[in-house]
């Protein structure tokens, strides 16, 4: 299926599910600016340095995944930085992903730096000024962008893992680079509800390479923490339809006082009742996005997951997603 040009350096695929832009497109004393608007546009806004002695030449692949978004880079562009200024300039707030394919790259931020070499991947957080330096006559990465909200259920100190390296042989980069090469081959076959799992399943296993870091500080659990642990997350998990969970009812359930549940679940990322909301609005998401599920009204979905007021569950999606339940399933059923 041929691609379909939409503006100078902008290929659409006509399949919807992917576009390319190219410095290649413009003229030389383009370039520069161009390739300048591009990442900026893509990514956040950034200053960028091209190669000395070779025209700058990049181009950048853009495919929506589920929550999050996955870019190729290719470029001979030799350093990138997002400073202070461009961050008064610009109020974006996510969190970068870096997978190393080819070249090396030097990592700078909040005072540590990282050197990522093919396979390797690096955690970099936009709020803070960074710096990227390319050590190669061109480079080839995977850039994720994700929401910092959606990660942070994942890892609350991520100031203490950016610019850390994540070595490809750590069975979680293998693993990641692995998983990713194959979805940029097969994302265009992918339905919006299973594009939303694959980008949950992308999204542990980076988090599960970042608590490996020596910044994680991961303290081991006892083993009878973990075993309340592992109850506790599998009654929410059978019972998150139950419009009257609440930390008072599992801790009824399971015969352990209040207190001590919420001690128990002090060592995770969010606070138990957090993650019990967050369960059921990413469940309600998938549910928006089947296609089997297209005649169900909103509302019905919603108060199937446990939620009995459609405003406060609007309000709470919006949150979440920054889009309505209904634009949601919009996007979704349109990708299907």
């Amino acid at each position: 299926m041929e691609p379909i040009a939409t503006s100078p350096g902008v290929v659409t695929s006509s399949m919807g599910a992917a576009s390319s832009l190219s410095t290649t497109t413009v003229p030389q004393s383009e370039r520069t600016a161009y390739w300048l608007d591009m990442i900026c546009a893509m990514y956040v806004h950034l200053d960028c340095d091209g190669p000395d002695e070779q025209e700058l030449f990049g181009d950048i692949s853009f495919n929506r995944l589920g929550s999050l978004d996955l870019t190729q880079l290719r470029s001979n562009a030799q350093r990138i930085r997002r400073t202070e200024a461009k961050i008064r300039q610009g109020g974006e707030d996510c969190l970068l992903i870096q997978i190393q394919r080819e070249g090396r790259c030097l990592v700078r931020q909040d005072g540590r730096q990282a050197v990522v070499s093919p396979g390797d991947f690096v955690l970099y957080d936009s709020s803070r000024p960074y710096e990227l330096n390319f050590q190669d006559r061109h480079h080839d990465v995977f850039v994720m962008r994700l929401a910092r909200a959606q990660f942070k259920v994942h890892i609350s100190n991520l100031e203490e893992l950016t610019a850390m390296t994540v070595s490809s042989q750590d069975a979680a980069g293998h693993l990641l680079l692995s998983m990713v090469e194959t979805l940029r081959r097969d994302i265009a076959k992918l339905q919006p509800s299973s594009a939303l799992g694959v980008s949950e399943a992308i999204t542990s296993i980076v988090a599960a390479g970042l608590r490996g870091l020596p910044g994680a500080n991961v303290r081991k659990l006892s083993n009878l923490h973990a075993y309340h642990l592992a109850r506790i997350r599998a009654y929410v998990r059978d019972h998150l339809r139950d419009p009257e969970l609440s930390v008072q009812s599992i801790a009824l359930a399971l015969q352990i006082s209040s207190d001590h549940l919420s001690r128990v679940f002090r060592s995770e990322p969010i606070p138990l009742s957090r993650w019990i909301w967050k369960m059921r609005l990413d469940a309600i998401r998938r549910d928006l996005a089947n296609p089997r599920l297209r005649e169900q009204s909103v509302s019905d979905i919603a108060f199937s997951w446990g939620f009995n007021n459609a405003a406060h569950f609007s309000r709470s999606f919006r949150d979440e997603y920054q889009m309505t339940p209904r634009e949601w399933r919009e996007v979704s059923m349109r990708m299907a």
